[in-house]
């Protein structure tokens, strides 16, 4: 999101906000929709994978790219989107990886997302469970558009209905 924030401010597109939800606590522990036989990975435990929003905003900052358009949303998808003030979507960027955190992020927000406007995927071919929820979300909600490969994880569409 620091390239779209790049992007925006070298466009001097000011009427854009960035929202940026994430638990800033690393992942949380995986369910039986994101288990199968041979894919039964648990990345709870690995701080690593925690990132802290003071260390987040401060990288948008060291390259000036912090702002007013910027809102933070910390915490579980769950617990925060729901009811969150986001308005349209242009460009919907999940990073869930695991079935619930894709599922709680696609059915608050897919809706918002303007006809026209994308739903990229980072984790769609690396997580089974991302990967189930976006195929039953799309399978539910009768959506057609085709799934684009962007590289070996990622996928994206465009909304068209």
């Amino acid at each position: 999101m620091m390239l779209v924030a790049a992007l925006l401010k070298l466009r001097n597109a000011t009427d854009r906000t960035i929202w940026l939800a994430d638990s800033f606590e690393g992942m949380p522990k995986p369910t039986e929709s994101d288990n199968t036989k041979s894919h039964k990975e648990d990345f709870s435990d690995r701080d690593y994978l925690s990132v802290s929003i003071d260390r987040v905003k401060s990288a948008f900052e060291r390259f000036d790219l912090g702002g007013d358009n910027l809102r933070f949303l910390k915490g579980w998808f769950s617990d925060t989107l729901p009811s969150a003030p986001i308005g349209k979507i242009a460009l919907l960027r999940l990073d869930g990886d695991l079935y619930e955190s894709t599922r709680d992020a696609l059915l608050p927000l897919y809706d918002k997302v303007a006809i026209g406007g994308y739903i990229i995927v980072d984790d769609y071919n690396s997580w089974i469970g991302c990967k189930r929820a976006v195929d039953e979300f799309r399978e539910d909600r009768g959506i057609e558009s085709p799934i684009i490969r962007i590289d070996a994880h990622a996928v994206y569409w465009q909304r068209t209905e």
